[in-house]
């Protein structure tokens, strides 16, 4: 195989890729990811507000 047909291989593959992401569509958000995202937020502003409370 010869060096100048690397690239070529390279794009058709790339484009095969971009064709299955295409087809897929977006994914849909998961509400446990989030709602442990928003757990995590709220218990970091409790830690902040309970550590800079005076004693």
């Amino acid at each position: 195989m010869s060096k100048a047909a690397k690239p070529a291989k390279a794009d058709k593959q790339e484009q095969g890729k971009q064709a299955i992401r295409d087809a897929q569509g977006v994914k849909p958000r998961n509400p446990v990811v989030d709602f442990m995202v928003f757990i995590g937020g709220v218990g970091s502003l409790i830690y902040v507000f309970n550590t800079i409370a005076p004693n």
